[in-house]
């Protein structure tokens, strides 16, 4: 019963991650109705991390009647359309869990008005495909399927939904005439037979197709992440299925590499068999993960340079090495592979044992004062580990001063006396992302830090500004809206890449990375920023003149993306400014950042220590 219990709630997730990824663009949580959107679908969120809410019908309720709210009080915003195809999903998610006849009627229902009043909707033609399934596997109703197909068909021609719809009824052919009945002949009946095997031919027009580049992995205990590499921005569809089990991501407008292999890539490590690549389609390039086990996955997109993100947590153990290394690439390119690292680059400590935390009660635990417990201090979860990372480094210098001293070389030099302090003073291990200097992608930082199995995530990085007399200190925590310009010029730095941009990454990942303002890593990770930041202020105050305390900030970070862990990125000075420049070539400067950063970090571990 637990093994059951377990994959039927992974289907539930892959199952509401596709109808997230089909998603048109989020509305801006600038309005009012953008916001109690995003409130309602943190809400879903937090419903469906618990094991405990999702056995009791009045939770799913509460989460759908948020949405309904949000269409009724807000019907010409475009929050209302969005809020009507998630109420749709929530009923078909309901029924996997309870199986009642009434929520997947009511999600078939739903799925048709949200179709007939917002018809342009990029969802739309989801919403029949949805339409279709139901009609197929519950009431085995044939004529019901057929006409939403048809339905589909007319509206939806070009819809890839629309030729899902085609293959899950298994039309080989279905005539104009057919489809319309016009003229008043008989309609002719569509032969129905299995799916055939894909077909692969050349794209008529390559130049208008975007490029699958590569596919790699890194794979680490029960975690493993593989990279699409591209040439432009592309979007994907997430499929999950079933005999045998895999995932399948399909890329839209795109053809694969000659470069990329066609043979699989064999990955067993206990949570992924092999990823397989190809042209599944003249515009849709196919990658396919085979599975050995599934507890859940994310998926999403980074810039510049373009690749698609997939993180998949099975049940492998985590106490065991790595079955692939810290990193296998799918194609070899001689100048990306000369920046990897190497294993030996990266400390493999012995890993802490994982604990099963318990659900939070629904109203919230409270402490003496009455204020909420985060679920680490009600477990008293011990900290083991502590993952530090050096911003930046190799053919990446990160930001530079009018001197040449460089940002690389000082985050590594204040990561390694940092990584000697907690060893020897706090006993606890230590996992550095870089010890040398070597680049590391932004991507790979936080994979190195999980699968390792960190409890606690510090990234150490030194601020720039084309304003020289602009200084201080500050520590960021991730989050989709940053806290004012400044911060976002910071993490649009950070990310290399434009303001602009980051404002576009920002509405496209809020409908993928929606639990990052609810979860208790990330009140956690406010906890220790402060900690940290309080830290430094009061240490720096010894030595300069004049201390600016630019506070605890949120930004979009990618180094700070998926690493279900405390996690901040601490700015420990200007380059850019001539004084802080000064202080930051002294070595007993950085040893003083470093005390600090330790003070920091051995207030907030030593807070969630367990009490005996």
């Amino acid at each position: 019963m637990v093994i059951r219990g377990r994959t039927l709630l992974a289907a539930i997730v892959a199952s509401s991650i596709l109808l997230l990824f089909s998603a048109a663009a989020f509305p801006s949580t600038n309005t009012e109705a953008g916001h109690k959107l995003f409130v309602a679908r943190e809400r879903l969120a937090d419903l469906k991390r618990s094991p405990k809410k999702t056995k009791y019908r009045s939770y799913w309720m509460d989460s759908i009647r948020l949405f309904e709210l949000v269409e009724k009080k807000y019907p010409v915003s475009p929050a209302a359309a969005d809020a009507c195809y998630e109420r749709a999903g929530i009923y078909l998610e309901l029924y996997q869990f309870n199986k009642h006849s009434r929520d997947i009627d009511e999600s078939r229902k739903t799925f048709l008005k949200c179709q007939a009043s917002y018809p342009r909707h990029d969802r739309a033609p989801e919403a029949l495909y949805r339409v279709v399934n139901i009609s197929k596997d519950r009431k085995k109703d044939n004529p019901s399927a057929l006409d939403t197909y048809r339905k589909m068909a007319e509206a939806y021609p070009h819809s890839t939904w629309t030729d899902k719809a085609k293959a899950r009824l298994g039309i080989r052919t279905a005539s104009k005439t057919a489809m319309s009945g016009q003229n008043g002949k008989k309609k002719k009946v569509p032969e129905f037979r299995k799916p055939p095997e894909t077909v692969i031919a050349a794209p008529t027009s390559p130049r208008d197709l975007g490029v699958v580049n590569n596919v790699r992995y890194w794979s680490g205990g029960a975690y493993t992440r593989i990279v699409i590499d591209q040439d432009r921005t592309l979007k994907f569809q997430a499929h999950e299925l079933k005999n045998p089990d895999r995932l399948v991501f399909d890329i839209l407008n795109s053809r694969v590499s000659d470069s990329v292999e066609k043979d699989p890539l064999p990955v067993n490590d206990g949570i992924l068999k092999q990823v397989r690549t190809s042209q599944y389609a003249p515009d849709t390039v196919r990658v396919v993960l085979d599975l050995a086990s599934l507890k859940s996955y994310a998926a999403f997109p980074l810039h510049e340079p373009e690749r698609l993100v997939i993180d998949v947590t099975g049940t492998g153990d985590p106490d065991e090495p790595d079955a692939a290394g810290p990193m296998t690439r799918r194609s070899d390119t001689p100048s990306d592979a000369d920046n990897e690292p190497k294993e030996d680059d990266i400390p493999k400590p012995a890993l802490p044992p994982l604990a099963k935390l318990p659900d939070v009660p629904r109203n919230g635990s409270t402490g003496n004062d009455g204020d909420r417990i985060t679920l680490s201090q009600q477990m008293g979860l011990k900290i083991g580990t502590i993952a530090i990372d050096a911003g930046h480094g190799g053919r990446d210098p990160g930001a530079m001063s009018r001197g040449g001293l460089k940002e690389k070389e000082i985050t590594l030099d204040i990561a390694r006396r940092l990584a000697v302090l907690v060893k020897e003073r706090l006993g606890r291990k230590v996992i550095m992302t870089r010890d040398k200097d070597v680049y590391i992608p932004l991507e790979e930082r936080p994979f190195i830090a999980k699968s390792k199995g960190a409890d606690l995530f510090v990234s150490i990085h030194v601020n720039a500004n084309r304003k020289r007399k602009a200084r201080g200190i500050e520590t960021y925590i991730q989050g989709l809206r940053a806290s004012d310009t400044d911060a976002m010029a910071t993490a649009a730095r950070e990310n290399a890449m434009s303001t602009r941009r980051l404002s576009e990454l920002k509405d496209e990942l809020s409908k993928i990375l929606k639990d990052l303002a609810t979860d208790d890593k990330s009140e956690e990770s406010l906890h220790l920023a402060h900690a940290v930041q309080g830290s430094l202020v009061s240490t720096v105050k010894q030595t300069q003149k004049k201390v600016v305390d630019l506070k605890v900030k949120r930004a979009f970070f990618y180094v700070l993306v998926n690493t279900q862990m405390p996690s901040i990125l601490a700015e420990v000075g200007f380059i850019s400014n001539a004084e802080e420049e000064r202080l930051l070539r002294k070595e007993s400067y950085r040893q003083r950042l470093a005390e600090a950063l330790f003070q920091g970090i051995k207030r907030y571990v030593e807070s969630r220590d367990p009490v005996i």
